[in-house]
Order: structure tokens, then C-alpha cells, then sequence
């Protein structure tokens, strides 16, 4: 025992032995190398100053982003040479967001839930991100299923770039902007400040809340004179292609293509091929058969019945056997484009009425989508003659309920209005010229369309107004300077017969159709040429983007 006490006693000196060694040798390298103490200590304040360093940078990006500064200097994409910040990216996104939306929430307050989805393909009850893009491809998303997001975030570029590019070409045209396009702006911005500050905002902090971040007022209004220059230019470039259109090319236009401007005069029924008989679960070649007998069928009762038509109303006559439902009107096609009647008919149709040896009272059968047509030829192609009209009006209105449908009135109180209406147009015939026409128009008319134009309505086409309306500017006697007060379900309108100094519209239409194809090729040429051409950053596009989708997401759940 004891020498184990011993043995211990030893072991324990020898430790304490060691550690003093080892303490005298730290001691004796400390003094050879001060250098590499300091450095320890330098280490350790370098990594505190980067922790620091790297606070402050996070706080400052923070407050830099609050303040939209990256939105302001960082590149969205080129037009050319010419930068698009992330900012002015965000102003056309949510342009187009705001005008579809806004549209589909109008057809939907005015004709009901729904209707907004039905017309404009947008449903705005849902965000963009949420539903699917269906009205046509999108450029880079050919075989994908694209969102309204993707429509948005490629058309604010197309836009971006067309503007961009127009507005430089009027600058280099030396256009300007009138005094009257400056105070519209003018005007359209107050109106936003208004609003901004009805909801407590100053009105860049309502810019951000609707634009998102680096918006504010000397963008908006650098982007609103952009457009503006941008829009004058493209109406002068139209009217200059326009007025270099010749009557040869108006000619040669018309004449290849007949279906598209020509009218023409039919008396029509489809006899339809009953398929109705064939069970749900009848296998393909079945389905098929029945309905190449049911087409069969359908051919031979056609042929019957054409056998019989000499006239539009033994036409009439045969389309009763077929539905007894027929009316004149629903079997009458009167001075329609042949290419119309491709959309009823279908494509022979249209290529049966253009043909060259066709003449009035011929009879054909063609076959259909989903049976066989019977066609009476009424009318050969030929030109639409008729002029359109420029008219003046004053609409003294009918009252309206909430939702903007007109009151039923009795005939005392329409008597009111006319009283009204006959009041004013005395004052005309105090001073019969147009120019009181139109001061009286400005001052009393209730029709937004026209009050700010002297009630003006230019190029009037037939059928482009209601009937009454149309009746008095098309009447065969009218002449200019005639005058007269009308009724219309809208109101009472004191009316003004400026005149039809134009084309005729046949010749309107097809002049019409070679401008648009002139000045899109100028477009594509302008757009993909190197002066103009779009170079987007990708990277910032989608970072953009998403922040925008951010702000829908919560303007839609405020909304909501």
C-alpha cells in the first residue's frame, strides 16, 4: 500500500511538473512572437467590424428599397441605347393590370357577375397569377400554359418599347406637345393628387401604393409626355401613309378581295344533322358512322328543299319544313361581306357568292360544319356607296337609376325634357350657324362623347348609332345645315346636319386596311431594327415582377 501511495505521489509531481513546463514554454513563445497575439486581436476586431458593416448595409438596402432607390437606378431593359429603370417598368405592369381589370369590374357591375370574365377573358375576381391567359399565344410561351401575369410582364416591355421608341422619333421629328396636351396632363395629375389626398397620401406615397416602389410624380409625368409625343407621331406617320395610298392600289385591294369588303344579299337555312340518336358511350367508328349518315341525310333533305326555292320567300317558305321556328329575319342576310358568311356557313359559302359566273336567283346547296346550307342569292357583290356623315347633337338626357339604366317616364315628364330640348334649339334658331350649334352643344348636352367637341360625331357610319339616330343622319333628303329635335331612348337630341364630304365607305374600308398594313410593316421594321431594338434584363424583369405580384396580391386582398 504504501509504495502504491508512493507510486501516486509521483505520478502527481510528474503532472504538476509538466504543467509548469508547459506554462514556462507559452510564457517563452509569447515573448518571441507578440506578432501573432496582435494578430488574434486584429482578427477579432476585423470580424466585428464586418458583423457591423454588414448591419449597417442590411439597414441602409432597407431604407434604399423603402425609398425605391434600387427600383429608380437599377436597369429593367434598353430601347437601343436608352435605359428603362425597374420604376418605369413597374408604371406600364401596372397600367395594363389596372385597364383590364377595371374593365373586366365594369362589364361585371353593368351586366352582372361574370361578364367581365365573358368579354374580356380577365376575371377579376381573381389575381393575375391565379388564372390562366386563353385569348392567344404569348411570344415565348408557345406550348406553355401562360398567366395573365406572363401576358402583363411581356406586353409592359412591348409597350415600354414602342412608346419609348415613338416619342424619340417625334423629338427627332420635332414634335412637341400642345398646350392643350400639357394641361391635360396637368389636369390628370391634380386629379390624382385630389384623390391621394382624400386617402390621407401625399401623392408619391399614393403612386407607390399603386405603382409600386421608385413611382412617383416627375416619372408619371416623364412616361405621361413620353406616351403623348409617342401617340402624335404614330397619327402623323398614319395620315402620311395614309395620303400615300393611290386609287390603284384602293382598286386592286378591293377587287383580290372581294369577301373581305364587298356586300352582299342572301337568304339562308342550315339543315342540320341529327346525331342526336347515338348513345354516350358509342365507340368512335360508331359515332362516326352515325354521323356520316346523319350528314347523308341531311344532304338529301337540302337538296329538297332547294329544289324548291325560286325566291327569297319560297326560301322562307322551305325553311319552315325544315324548323318551324324560321322567320324572315333569321334566314335574311342583307348586305353582309361574304366573309361573314363564312362564320354562319362556313368557308363555302363565302367562296360560292365571289364566284365569277354567279348571278341573282341562283340557288346552291353547301355543305356546313354540321350539315348542309341552303343559300338564295339576293345580290351580287357590290360596293358599299354610302358616305358616312358628320352630325352635330345636344342630348338632353332621360334620368337614370343607380345602375345607369334609363327611367321609364310617362308622357308628362318626357314632356319636360322636350320642353327643355325645344328651349335650347330655339336658342340655335336665334343664330342659326354651327358655331352656336356648338356652343350651345358644350354647354348643354349631356352626352359625354361629344359635349367637349361641340357635340361633333364624325364619319358616322350606318348602323353605328341607335335607329333613330341613324334614320335622320342617313335619310336621302338630308342636306346640310339641316336641323331637327329626335327621340331616342336615351333622351332628346337636337340635331345638326354637318355633312358626308367623304369617300365613299367601301372605299374608306379598304384604304383603311392598307394604312394598318403600312404602318405595321413600318412598325415591325422600326421595332426590330438596332436603333429600337429591346434588350431586357432578365434577372431585374422577374425581380420586378414578382414584387409587383406582391402588391396585386395585397391591393386584391384590401380590395376584397
Amino acid at each position: 500500500m504504501e509504495n502504491k501511495k508512493a507510486e501516486k505521489s509521483q505520478a502527481e509531481l510528474y503532472r504538476e511538473e509538466r504543467k509548469k513546463r508547459m506554462a514556462a514554454a507559452a510564457k517563452k513563445n509569447a515573448k518571441k512572437s507578440p506578432q501573432m497575439q496582435k494578430a488574434k486581436h486584429v482578427a477579432g476586431k476585423v470580424i466585428g467590424i464586418v458583423i457591423a458593416v454588414a448591419l449597417v448595409l442590411g439597414a441602409l438596402y432597407a431604407v434604399l428599397n423603402f425609398l425605391g432607390v434600387p427600383q429608380k437606378v437599377l436597369t429593367a431593359a434598353k430601347v437601343g441605347d436608352q435605359r428603362v429603370s425597374i420604376a418605369k417598368y413597374n408604371l406600364y405592369y401596372m397600367d395594363i393590370y389596372m385597364g383590364i381589370s377595371q374593365q373586366s369590374q365594369q362589364y361585371d357591375s353593368t351586366y352582372g357577375e361574370g361578364y367581365g370574365a365573358m368579354y374580356t377573358g380577365y376575371d377579376s375576381t381573381k389575381t393575375p397569377m391565379e388564372q390562366a391567359y386563353t385569348l392567344g399565344t404569348i411570344e415565348g410561351f408557345e406550348g406553355e400554359n401562360p398567366t395573365w401575369a406572363d401576358y402583363m410582364r411581356i406586353n409592359a416591355l412591348n409597350y415600354l418599347q414602342s412608346y419609348v421608341a415613338y416619342a424619340d422619333l417625334a423629338r427627332e421629328a420635332g414634335l412637341t406637345l400642345t398646350e392643350d396636351e400639357q394641361k391635360d396632363i396637368d389636369d390628370q395629375i391634380e386629379q390624382l393628387r385630389s384623390t391621394a389626398e382624400s386617402n390621407d397620401f401625399s401623392l408619391n406615397r399614393y403612386l407607390v401604393q399603386m405603382y409600386g416602389k421608385g413611382v412617383n410624380e416627375k416619372l408619371l409625368r416623364e412616361v405621361m409626355e413620353e406616351r403623348q409625343l409617342a401617340s402624335d407621331y404614330a397619327q402623323q406617320k398614319q395620315e402620311e401613309l395614309t395620303n400615300a395610298i393611290t386609287d390603284e392600289q384602293i382598286n386592286t385591294e378591293y377587287n383580290d378581295n372581294l369577301a373581305d369588303y364587298a356586300l352582299v344579299s342572301v337568304s339562308a337555312f342550315t339543315v342540320t344533322a341529327d346525331t342526336s340518336s347515338v348513345a354516350d358511350d358509342a365507340t368512335d367508328e360508331e359515332k362516326e358512322a352515325a354521323q356520316t349518315e346523319a350528314m347523308a341525310k341531311a344532304k338529301t333533305l337540302a337538296d329538297g328543299y332547294a329544289a324548291k326555292v325560286t325566291s327569297p320567300e319560297t326560301l322562307l317558305e322551305q325553311a319552315k319544313l325544315n324548323n318551324s321556328s324560321a322567320t324572315q329575319d333569321s334566314v335574311t342576310y342583307t348586305d353582309v361581306t361574304p366573309s361573314t358568311l363564312t362564320s354562319y356557313f362556313g368557308q363555302a359559302a363565302c367562296d360560292w357568292v365571289v364566284s365569277a359566273d354567279r348571278a341573282v336567283g341562283n340557288v346552291t346547296v353547301v355543305e356546313s360544319d354540321n350539315g348542309y346550307t341552303v343559300i338564295y342569292l339576293s345580290a351580287l357583290p357590290h360596293k358599299d356607296t354610302v358616305k358616312p356623315v358628320d352630325v352635330r347633337h345636344t342630348l338632353i338626357a332621360f334620368p337614370t337609376d343607380d345602375d345607369g339604366n334609363v327611367e321609364d317616364l310617362t308622357d308628362d315628364q318626357k314632356l319636360e325634357y322636350y320642353e327643355k330640348a325645344k328651349s335650347v334649339y330655339d336658342q340655335y334658331l336665334a343664330n342659326p350657324t354651327e358655331d352656336n350649334f356648338a356652343t350651345l352643344a358644350s354647354t348643354n348636352s349631356e352626352d359625354p362623347g361629344s359635349k367637349d367637341n361641340g357635340g361633333l360625331y364624325e364619319e358616322v357610319n350606318v348602323g353605328d348609332m341607335v335607329d333613330a339616330f341613324n334614320d335622320w343622319c342617313f335619310d336621302a333628303s338630308r342636306k346640310p345645315g339641316d336641323t331637327g329635335i329626335i327621340e331616342t331612348e336615351y333622351g332628346y337630341h337636337i340635331m345638326y346636319y354637318v355633312g358626308n364630304d367623304h369617300d365613299e365607305t367601301w372605299k374608306t374600308t379598304v384604304k383603311t386596311a392598307l394604312s394598318n398594313e403600312a404602318f405595321n410593316s413600318f412598325d415591325t421594321e422600326t421595332l426590330k431594327g438596332d436603333t429600337y431594338k429591346l434588350t431586357e434584363s432578365s434577372m431585374m424583369i422577374n425581380w420586378a415582377a414578382s414584387q409587383l405580384e406582391s402588391l396585386i396580391t395585397k391591393q386584391y386582398i384590401s380590395y376584397n
